[in-house]
């Protein structure tokens, strides 16, 4: 629009108020120096100013200053309303929807069963939902399976969209479920739908699983695909059919291997393997791996960390509000602001050791298991026991003819 009016190609602007077009003295002074001289009218239902006229213009800046006063107003307003919130520690309770996934539209209360009935069942909750992904992204599942199985059960997000793995990542990452601010630390209004111990784990689940499979590597299907690496180049392999055999004599057949793709993954495209032999070596030796002496509980088990990282939660929020009521010597201050940045690193130490341990504690959790157990699994279960347990690297072959030569195959445990 100001382009226009020091073009010439604006004659009138019309605004439904004064404050619609300018909030700030100088944003008068830009539009009056660009229309200075151009006979340019401005019409609001409050009346018409002339942009030329010497008394217009005394008008219009007090205008531009009382909106600036008002617009200073609402800003200190909401900044008042927002610190109230936080002291009582509420936040704004929107979302996708108008809610958030497992809340009522106050963003406090839990969503009542007869509000989520699905297939008949009134008796489940989103916030049952909520605890079902926690559950089984802590027992190893990837976030695909579990809302592919979700969503074939009827289950949407609050906008009435399928559950996908944004939001499955979305919600277990948000200190909401845990009852938090959104600073993670301080408690909310709201009752938790996790406890801090399930929550911690199941977004630090989240966070070491992400991205660790690439996209199209067909995790539904098959043991390896995107895990096992090329020997050659260091790409991840993936699902390919080649055809063997005499064709002229009708005797050719497909077989399903491991690729280097050259065509779409930039790898060299030389070395593959047939994927039946390869899964079997692999599963064999990642048994193997869980029951061996080698296979680490975890360091810092969840029970022996959980108490002190309640008693800091505790303590912080002593601490806050300590602060926040104490009108004493700025020394005082200092101590509490000092002891407030302590139990921040120390908890900040406990959730990087946490962090550190969520892949051993997943072999610890599968200490023992048998080969047939194993092979039961969910995929993305078994999926993720051998990216924990075992490095694959599928080396060039060694020699020509049929069969599976293991020496062709380096296996490293983590």
């Amino acid at each position: 629009m100001l382009a226009d009016v020091e073009a010439g190609h604006v004659r009138a602007i019309v605004v439904y108020h004064g404050d619609r077009l300018i909030r700030q003295p100088w944003d008068l002074e830009m539009l009056l120096n660009l229309a200075r001289g151009k006979g340019i009218r401005l019409a609001s239902p409050t009346g018409e100013r002339d942009l030329d006229s010497a008394e217009d213009q005394f008008v219009l800046s007090i205008e531009a200053a009382m909106a600036r006063r008002e617009s200073a107003n609402i800003s200190r307003r909401q900044k008042a309303r927002f610190d109230r919130w936080r002291r009582d520690g509420k936040v704004m309770a929107g979302g996708p929807g108008g809610r958030r996934f497992g809340f009522a539209s106050d963003g406090v209360t839990h969503l009542a069963a007869d509000r989520c009935e699905v297939a008949g069942r009134r008796e489940v909750t989103e916030a049952d939902i909520v605890r079902e992904m926690a559950r089984r992204t802590i027992a190893g599942e990837s976030a695909g399976a579990i809302v592919t199985d979700l969503a074939a059960r009827g289950w949407a997000s609050p906008a009435a969209k399928p559950l996908d793995r944004s939001t499955l990542k979305r919600i277990l990452r948000n200190p909401r479920y845990a009852g938090l601010m959104p600073d993670g630390e301080t408690k909310a209004a709201w009752e938790p739908v996790l406890d801090r111990e399930t929550w911690e784990r199941a977004r630090m689940a989240v966070d070491r699983r992400a991205g660790a499979f690439p996209r199209g590597t067909h995790p539904a299907r098959w043991l390896l695909s995107g895990i096992a690496c090329c020997g050659r180049c260091g790409r991840p392999m993936r699902i390919a059919h080649i055809t063997s055999g005499d064709r002229a004599k009708g005797r050719s057949y497909k077989t399903v291997v491991y690729a280097c793709s050259k065509r779409d993954r930039g790898g060299c495209g030389k070395v593959y393997r047939n994927a039946a032999h390869l899964d079997a070596w692999v599963s064999v030796h990642t048994v193997a791996r869980l029951n061996s002496p080698l296979n680490p509980q975890a360091r810092v088990p969840a029970a022996d960390f959980m108490p002190e990282w309640t008693a800091l939660a505790g303590e912080r929020a002593d601490v806050e509000a300590a602060l926040a009521d104490y009108r004493g010597s700025a020394g005082r201050t200092r101590l509490l602001m000092r002891r407030l940045d302590s139990i921040d690193a120390r908890i900040t130490e406990l959730r990087g050791l946490e962090a550190a341990n969520e892949g051993s504690r997943l072999l610890a959790d599968y200490r023992g298991i048998t080969l047939e157990e194993f092979r039961a699994l969910p995929l993305p279960v078994s999926r993720a026991l051998v990216s924990s347990c075992l490095r694959v690297t599928v080396l060039p072959a060694s020699g020509r003819g049929p069969g599976f030569r293991t020496e062709d195959v380096r296996l490293e445990p983590l």
